[in-house]
């Protein structure tokens, strides 16, 4: 029944990355994977495709698939290439109705195993400014956006050898909880190539970016392969509730399914990857000369990342914007 959990109740409905067709040429193929315990769709198409750094969405060749980033053991895994081009689907080991959970209910279920796009895993939430290996200096070519097969200088202290890959990571905003800041959330945009050295000095190549690379982004050569993260999905017990303190994405009346948000529970809450909570509105009714407190069901989110007092979540369900100071509830 885990397999056919919807995205109506827990809106884990992610779009569905893989790889570039190493197979650029006017042929018909099929390759069937069955899956087995602990694969991951990343883990099967970097065993099948070749240069795993090039990630166009197949999403729109599949919109059959309900839930292209749940497989689970004896699921397959066709692989096709019609003139050139690459789809991926997923045929579910068995068919049947699907089934509805809310967050609570699908966390009782036993081994569930969710896989994040690497959309989301590019994203680094920090407890403090990161300084990196070095910066981006200068773009050798004229502008001032630097892309994909561009030059850049790199100026670094830390003794970058030439011929080795580092990454590109950029800042992205700050989280606050009502003026102080909690985080710091940065994302590795493109990774570029030391090519050759002068001093402090360092010509690189950008081999792949996600998006325009600006002067002053960070350059790290210690950050790990950036691959879809594999997540276990659970419902926290909270002790004590907590509350969304910021948002990044949505529009000025609050964040919707898929934008980002920061939440004011963390690591010393029990609170982790994978940690589904719930999102509430309270309402006071009075009457009877007394007044009662309800709560009002909003959406709820997944957790991404999370330091010591904060996270980074994303929702996976929103019945109306989500705000600031809406209240955050785990298992009851």
């Amino acid at each position: 029944m885990l397999k056919r959990i919807t995205s109506l109740c827990i809106g884990l409905l992610f779009v569905l990355c893989a790889l570039t067709s190493a197979w650029a040429q006017d042929t018909t193929q099929d390759t069937v994977h069955i899956v087995k315990k602990g694969d991951t769709l990343w883990d099967i198409t970097r065993g099948y495709l070749s240069n795993p750094w090039k990630w166009p969405v197949v999403w729109a060749n599949n919109q059959d698939i309900t839930n292209p980033h749940l497989i689970f053991p004896g699921d397959r895994v066709v692989i096709s290439t019609r003139g050139g081009k690459t789809t991926i689907t997923v045929i579910p080991a068995k068919s049947g109705d699907p089934v509805a959970y809310s967050p609570q209910a699908a966390a009782g279920v036993k081994d569930k195993t969710f896989v994040v796009s690497r959309q989301y895993s590019t994203y680094i939430y920090s407890p403090s400014p990161m300084t990196g290996s070095g910066i981006v200096g200068h773009k050798v070519e004229q502008g001032e956006l630097i892309s994909r097969e561009e030059g850049i200088l790199i100026k670094s202290k830390s003794g970058l050898v030439p011929g080795r890959y580092v990454t590109i990571v950029t800042k992205i905003t700050e989280a606050k909880d009502n003026g102080e800041i909690k985080g710091y959330l940065y994302k590795a945009i493109g990774f570029a190539k030391v090519e050759q050295s002068q001093g402090n000095l360092y010509q690189a190549t950008v081999v792949d970016s996600s998006q325009e690379i600006r002067v002053g982004d960070l350059i790290f050569d210690d950050v790990k392969a950036i691959e879809p993260m594999t997540v276990n999905l659970y419902v926290p017990s909270l002790k004590e509730d907590g509350k969304v303190i910021d948002l990044y994405g949505g529009t000025v009346h609050g964040s919707s399914y898929l934008d980002l948000i920061f939440l004011s529970v963390g690591k010393q809450d029990g609170v982790d990857a994978g940690a589904i909570v719930s999102i509430y509105k309270e309402l006071t009714v009075e009457g009877y000369g007394e007044k009662d407190t309800i709560r009002d069901y909003q959406g709820n989110a997944l957790v991404l990342q999370a330091l010591d007092n904060s996270c980074l979540a994303l929702v996976t369900e929103s019945l109306v914007p989500i705000k600031r100071d809406l209240t955050i509830a785990g298992a009851k």
